[in-house]
């Protein structure tokens, strides 16, 4: 590097990279991280941790020095989103304060008057007295299990047998929002909420949690797979930068484990091999707007994996000859500078999927392909139906017609494509083709439009 902060052409940047700037780079993420949660506790999580991470992510990926520093300023580009959201729950927080208070002036003369026509009442009939607190406790809970976890809390107010009832539930379902974005409230909520049921030893089948940069949240997780949780459900804030999940803190080992749906999360291959060796009974994933930062993804049970609007940071092959659908598309509407410095272009390659019935390749900034079985077997002996976006078209479609041959069951092919992009990328050979693979096989084919 020359005294002007220029790499010369053709020599490693990485390896002239000082470390001296690349502190400061982490620096200067770290003092955006700390301008989002200028309005809230900092105490909660590590921003040096998470700014160390962030940078260490950007300086794998990308291309070139410029191409660092690019990445490095589009971390900032979403500061100023979070504050208005935050406003936003500050003042409904202010109006339903607002309506409680007004509710309650309107209902005083109201109630006073039914106090003074109970005086003079009859004593009530028996049967109207509370006979659902003399029931089972097994039959209380099946009972609260059709609420929701909101309703369910109201119940501790009915009276003092109620209090704690409602802790005890099967299923956990936990929003920040509902704590106006009070991480603080939020987390100690949380964790009396775990360690009373710890002492009561109460089972666990569902943990849902959306949370908002809170470190703790690794304990939480790992709290559920402990207590046997069949469906695990983590949200991070979407404004924020992904929750780590710490292979650390969390043991991914669970003979229970069926469903696990992450939004807003980075995982690394650590946590996708415990997933792959100690999660036998899992059947279902659904990662939502993740960071992969795994070359594999291998399972021998899973039978729906769904990878929607994830930043995938590797090359990355799946061998899963369970699998009965696949989903791997792209439905991101945002432009956000802040998720797009983690835009990479990786290819996708299918290892073993040879149950697979469903198939949709629908990502816009990947291509897929697959490795072909030995002996000319088909890969994907019972696909039936198939969803492909333009990356298919390259060559004349030869990535469509290489599906085609290798599936003999397919019955229904589906391009995803944009009326503007038919018209500049698609010639008259191009349709042509496309009948001609249609009617070769007399497949059903559809164009959805988008």
């Amino acid at each position: 590097m020359d005294e002007l902060g220029i790499i010369e052409q053709g020599v490693d940047w990485r390896t002239r990279l000082g470390q001296d700037i690349r502190d400061c780079m982490t620096n200067d993420i770290l003092f955006s991280l700390q301008t989002k949660l200028q309005s809230t506790s900092t105490t909660l999580i590590d921003l040096q941790k998470v700014a160390a991470r962030i940078e260490e992510r950007i300086h794998t990926i990308a291309s070139d020095y410029g191409d660092y520093l690019r990445r490095i300023c589009l971390t900032r580009g979403d500061l100023d989103s979070y504050d208005v959201f935050l406003n936003d729950c500050q003042r409904q927080q202010a109006s339903i304060r607002s309506s409680i208070l007004l509710h309650q002036e309107n209902k005083q003369g109201v109630l006073s008057n039914q106090v003074a026509l109970n005086y003079h009442k009859e004593h009530s009939h028996p049967y109207e007295k509370d006979m659902i607190s003399k029931l089972p406790n097994d039959l209380v809970q099946h009972i609260m299990s059709f609420l929701s976890m909101r309703e369910a809390v109201r119940t501790s107010v009915l009276s003092h047998w109620w209090v704690n009832q409602w802790t005890f539930l099967k299923s956990i379902q936990l929003n920040i929002y509902w704590f106006h974005m009070d991480r603080e409230k939020f987390s100690s909520f949380l964790d009396k909420l775990l360690l009373s049921r710890v002492h009561a030893d109460a089972p666990m089948d569902t943990f849902e949690l959306k949370s908002f940069a809170i470190d703790r949240a690794n304990c939480w997780i790992n709290h559920a797979i402990k207590h046997n949780a069949k469906v695990l459900k983590f949200a991070e804030y979407g404004k924020w930068e992904p929750f780590y999940l710490d292979p650390n803190l969390v043991e991914l080992s669970s003979r229970y484990l069926e469903t696990l749906e992450l939004t807003n999360v980075a995982l690394d291959a650590t946590i996708f091999s415990q997933l792959a060796n100690s999660c036998p009974a899992l059947q279902n994933m659904l990662l939502t707007d993740c960071l992969l930062e795994v070359e594999e993804i291998s399972s021998s049970s899973l039978k729906n994996l769904d990878i929607i609007d994830c930043y995938i940071l590797k090359d990355l092959s799946i061998s899963t000859p369970s699998l009965v659908s696949l989903c791997i598309k792209n439905e991101r509407t945002d432009n956000s500078s802040f998720r797009n410095s983690y835009l990479i272009f990786a290819t996708v390659i299918i290892i073993d999927a040879s149950s697979v019935s469903s198939m949709e390749l629908l990502a816009m900034d990947r291509q897929f392909t697959f490795v072909e079985k030995d002996g000319g077997e088909p890969m994907f002996k019972n696909l039936r139906n198939l969803s492909l976006g333009l990356w298919c078209i390259n060559n004349m479609f030869s990535p469509l017609r290489r599906f085609v041959r290798h599936s003999p069951m397919l019955r229904m092919v589906t391009l995803r494509i944009s009326p503007l992009d038919w018209k500049s990328h698609l010639t008259k050979e191009h349709q042509e083709m496309l009948i001609s693979i249609r009617d070769r096989r007399g497949l059903i084919l559809y164009i959805d439009w988008y």
